[in-house]
């Protein structure tokens, strides 16, 4: 093949990935962090008795958050309440739940917030995990219910 060519070819293929990862770059909210990522989960007792599994900071760190980009246990706790309590109850197509929070893991929180009548900016801080409903038991039976009063 002509020289020129390659190099035009390998110019527009620089051009290309250079559009491409821009557009990744500012499609990723970059939200400043204002807790500690929640790194696991642990079931909680809400004031009406309910055992509910929500996200907890490493060592039991509380407030902690969860943002775009991060990734493990309390991601996943968090895609299992979207899953059960928002997403599946709305007929919805439901996460896949692999403990990283993407584009559609922020999606499904910001349907999440305006279902419970908070800000819907799809990052998950104290007012999230007080107002989301999540996985429950009581009694032996599985339902979806709130922490409650945030923990600030």
């Amino acid at each position: 093949m002509n020289g020129d060519f390659m190099k035009r070819l390998a110019a527009l293929c620089t051009l290309l990935a250079a559009a491409i990862v821009g557009t990744l770059v500012s499609a990723n909210p970059a939200y400043a962090r204002s807790q500690p990522e929640c790194e696991s989960y642990t079931y909680v007792t809400n004031q009406a008795g309910y055992q509910v599994a929500a996200p907890i900071g490493q060592y039991g760190v509380l407030p902690c958050s969860l943002l775009w980009g991060d990734g493990g246990p309390g991601t996943l706790a968090l895609q299992w309440a979207l899953n059960d309590c928002y997403l599946a109850p709305a007929g919805k197509t439901l996460l896949q739940e692999d403990a990283s929070f993407g584009q559609l893991t922020y999606n499904a929180l910001k349907f999440a917030q305006s279902k419970a009548g908070i800000t819907s900016d799809g990052q998950f801080g104290p007012t999230s995990r007080a107002y989301l409903k999540f996985p429950s038991l009581a009694g032996g039976t599985n339902t979806c219910a709130r922490l409650g009063r945030p923990i600030v």
